[in-house]
């Protein structure tokens, strides 16, 4: 159960990464299929980084001596991510809720003051939630796991910023 949720956590982090990396990059005036589009790109790439980092796990868990101490290890430090991640996907959440009301000075108070900072903070929340997670973690294959699940999640925002930006220049070479 914890690895879905932890799965769930990384598809709604991708799909706001997606959002945040298109926002501000499209010329025209109704954007909300461009938006879209790069939700899905977000959820899709963190679908490969999730699919890629359980290839690995099965890998390392097929190849471990101790598969019943390594299954334990792993649901321990996966357990301990969640006390990092879920409160800040809670805010994240909240504050996105609080911008379905048609308020324009409640969508830019959000904005400026929880979203901002929020997403500004998003490196740091992924690096202290899996190093809580690899902590007390017994085993070498565990520690390791959870950096490479933290690379692959850090390098999509990178990925998906740098995607964007070609996007927006081939748009625009197309408009001039």
């Amino acid at each position: 159960m914890t690895l879905l949720v932890l799965f769930l956590l990384a598809s709604l982090d991708g799909a706001l990464c997606g959002c945040r990396t298109c926002m501000g990059r499209h010329p025209f005036i109704r954007k909300t299929k461009y938006y879209v589009a790069g939700v899905l790109r977000g959820v899709l790439a963190a679908q490969i980084a999730s699919w890629l980092s359980l290839a690995l796990l099965l890998a390392v868990y097929f190849h471990s001596p101790n598969k019943t101490f390594l299954r334990l290890d792993l649901q321990a430090a996966a357990g301990r991510m969640l006390y990092i991640f879920l409160p800040y996907a809670a805010l994240v959440l909240a504050n996105l809720a609080m911008r379905a009301f048609p308020s324009v000075d409640l969508r830019s108070a959000t904005s400026v003051l929880f979203l901002g900072p929020l997403t500004a903070l998003r490196p740091f929340v992924m690096i202290l939630g899996v190093l809580v997670g690899i902590w007390r973690s017994q085993l070498d294959n565990t520690i390791f796991l959870g950096l490479f699940v933290l690379t692959f999640m850090l390098s999509l925002d990178f990925a998906l910023n740098l995607y964007n930006s070609r996007h927006q220049e081939r748009q625009i070479r197309a408009l001039v």
